[in-house]
């Protein structure tokens, strides 16, 4: 539940559409049999269908589900299916663009929705068993029942297994519903806090470490999207579950003082280092929020820093 600027990457977006015109779209839509009326909306409206932003490629799917051609048929879904082939994209492939390719020039490490589990891609280079892993690419908007979106840079999110087929499977997002992370920031209108606040009995191992969202939201609507978004994927209870490691945060500051840690930024600061540099070396994550997505628990382990003063 972090956010990703992919509106300041140009040039990713601008790679997606030129590659899946000159690999796929050309040549897929150009022998298609699907009726003249749906294919021409198609043809008209390709470039932003690709590369629109969210709002944008709603309402263009809303309006080609609105054409007197369309129908939910399996014939008509299929031929879209067709056209916009997110199979033969997610697939390894060997000459052509894939999703390899766009997980490799996003570069978002941890899944947008949980920031808990790496989604390193890694690419030794172009043959299939080369290809080793990459994200999962969740739909915000479900491909099923839109194929017109199934290859829209905008739909795509990279997310872990768990969050994208265990828990948010098929399940309709919308946009006034749930968190969009290329455009929703919401970083700072929720936090995380620990729970219970007996610290002396976490630090004894006699209690479990257990974690809530605090939704401060600046407008209804914008809380009511937080947490409908953190209950699905169930953010509280996921985060609970690494209990162990988040003790190590409760030693930390009940084992070393205050001025220990004034005297170790300061340190490394001699050294030429930056304070988000220390931070990064001394607590493994990363204190700019626009790098939240490089290393897991970067958001849940700033503020329960926060919480317990070790950071301000």
């Amino acid at each position: 539940m972090i956010h990703f600027d992919l509106a300041s990457r140009p040039k990713v977006i601008s790679t997606h559409i030129n590659c899946l015109n000159k690999d796929y779209l050309i040549e897929s839509l150009s022998t298609s049999t699907i009726n003249r009326e749906l294919k021409t909306y198609i043809n008209d409206n390709l470039y932003e269908i690709i590369t629109g932003t969210p709002d944008v490629i709603q309402k263009l799917n809303t309006r080609f589900k609105r054409l007197k051609s369309y129908s939910e048929s399996k014939i008509v879904l299929g031929k879209i299916r067709a056209i916009f082939n997110y199979e033969k994209f997610g697939s390894k492939s060997v000459r052509l663009y894939d999703a390899y390719d766009l997980a490799n020039n996003l570069d978002v490490r941890t899944c947008l929705y949980c920031n808990r589990m790496y989604t390193i891609t890694v690419v030794k280079g172009t043959k299939r068993d080369e290809k080793v892993t990459r994200p999962q690419f969740d739909h915000f908007f479900d491909k099923a029942k839109n194929p017109l979106l199934a290859l829209s840079i905008y739909n795509l999110i990279p997310s872990c297994t768990i969050c994208n087929s265990s828990l948010k499977g098929k399940k309709e997002f919308t946009l006034s519903g749930y968190m969009h992370p290329y455009i929703d920031n919401y970083i700072n209108q929720y936090s995380y806090k620990f729970i219970p606040h007996n610290v002396s009995s976490i630090l004894g191992q006699k209690s479990n470490l257990e974690v809530e969202i605090d939704i401060k939201a600046l407008s209804l609507i914008d809380g009511v999207k937080i947490k409908k978004t953190s209950d699905i994927f169930k953010l509280s209870a996921v985060m609970s579950g690494h209990s162990e490691e988040l003790k190590d945060l409760f030693d930390i500051r009940y084992k070393f003082s205050q001025r220990y840690f004034m005297e170790l930024f300061s340190t490394y600061k001699k050294l030429g280092l930056s304070y988000e540099e220390v931070y990064r070396i001394v607590f493994g994550v990363h204190f700019i929020e626009d790098n939240f997505n490089q290393r897991p628990f970067s958001k849940l382990k700033k503020d329960l820093l926060k919480e317990l003063n070790i950071i301000t």
